[in-house]
């Protein structure tokens, strides 16, 4: 029996301001200097000022292995920002712990415990040492499982690409995916990422330069997998009577997270599926009614699970979503406008705050040379973590225009 909560507080919570670092490689740039771009951003974008916020989750995931900074990282980067006397959680959930971050703050709010409660995500990713980076990633799995990490030749990378590489297999094997399939989709996202201030990546791709990119772990090439970022998102979560009226204002539908389901249930949803079935029961909602899309796509092969994990593509049909420009800006089902995880990067404590970043901005008609055509509804995914193979965390969330 599914232990998947379909119930919970039921007050509003509005997405009343957003604010984001451009994400990059910033090896002199400390997190707390991420973090005020981010605050400062966000606040303006509410129309508040720091004494205004009664609460802050915090989210990171890597600090303590990188910087060194453990048990205080949300305190520490606070501090300075005047962000001090007041409640301060911190959340680590691998990747997934920006959207963890949302949805505590929305329980915080929609409880009625406070009236305005910022989430910030802050990720410090790269080091000079770049061994210290993927060792920091591979402490997302279960240690004691491990995989490969290396070519045996000196090669080093990220445990997950290895992973990622399965993935991908699977996709070839058990739905009919191409390499011209994955391609399309990541130079998708890269041609988005090109429009995008924040991104890491900005320049751009043909499917035939995803090709013939460097080759990291067969199948995938280096550009089919997002790069390793410093970034920092946050966004304001809020009941205050005058954001309620407020038509910038942005309505948090639903709210949900997943953890893996246990091994002797094989048949169980999976986080991702979990997450996604009872935040669209809680909005009353169903795949069709989203008008766009951001989903965890750390890498490509990611993405395309992530389509059919939220019940957006029929399992089977995923290449011919990517083939026909299904999640393109002008297919019926956009997905990762922004340039996803790929093409915008992937701080890990960031990515989930980033992603609402981005859909608030699409909903408010905000977006620039990346605006849809009259989007009302958002489905926000990142998954983090793996546990036996599969998806630890993942939350989601359905952002709704006034």
């Amino acid at each position: 029996m599914s232990t998947q909560q379909t119930s919970g507080p039921s007050g509003p919570a509005v997405i009343s301001g957003v604010g984001m670092s451009p994400f990059g490689k910033f090896l002199d740039t400390s997190m707390k200097d991420l973090g005020r771009v981010a605050v400062e951003a966000a606040l303006a974008d509410a129309g508040i000022v720091v004494g205004d916020v009664q609460a802050m989750v915090f989210s990171n995931a890597l600090a303590g292995l990188i910087t060194g900074q453990e048990c205080i990282r949300g305190e520490v980067v606070g501090y300075p920002l005047g962000l001090a006397g007041i409640p301060i959680h911190n959340v680590e959930n691998a990747c997934a712990s920006g959207g963890n971050a949302l949805h505590l703050a929305w329980m915080m709010v929609s409880s009625g415990m406070y009236d305005t409660v910022l989430a910030l995500g802050v990720e410090k990713a790269n080091h000079v040492d770049r061994a210290r980076t993927f060792a920091a990633y591979g402490a997302g799995m279960d240690v004691e499982q491990g995989f490969s990490t290396g070519d045996g030749a000196g090669q080093e990378r990220s445990p997950f690409v290895d992973r990622q590489a399965r993935l991908a297999s699977t996709l070839f094997d058990d739905r009919g995916v191409t390499m011209e399939g994955l391609a399309r989709v990541t130079s998708r996202s890269l041609q988005a990422a090109v429009h995008n201030p924040y991104a890491h990546r900005r320049f751009g791709g043909t499917p035939q330069d995803v090709l013939d990119a460097r080759v990291v772990v067969e199948p995938l090439t280096v550009l089919m997998s997002s790069p390793v970022s410093d970034g920092a998102a946050a966004v304001v979560v809020t009941s205050r009577p005058e954001a309620l009226a407020a038509r910038r204002s942005v309505d948090i539908l639903a709210s949900r997270m997943a953890t893996r389901p246990p091994q002797d249930q094989p048949d169980a949803r999976n986080a991702v599926e979990a997450s996604a079935h009872a935040a669209y029961e809680q909005a009353g909602l169903g795949p069709e009614d989203m008008d766009l899309a951001e989903v965890h796509d750390a890498s490509v092969a990611y993405e395309l699970m992530a389509w059919t994990d939220t019940g957006l593509c029929a399992p089977g049909e995923e290449q011919r979503w990517a083939m026909e420009g299904v999640t393109e800006a002008g297919g019926p089902m956009p997905v990762n406008r922004s340039g996803g995880l790929v093409g915008r990067g992937h701080a890990l404590g960031a990515s989930g705050l980033a992603q609402v970043h981005d859909v608030v901005g699409q909903l408010r008609g905000e977006a620039g040379e990346l605006q849809l055509d009259d989007p009302r509804l958002g489905l926000v995914q990142i998954g983090g973590g793996v546990v036996d193979w599969l998806t630890a965390a993942s939350s989601v969330h359905i952002l709704g225009r006034r």
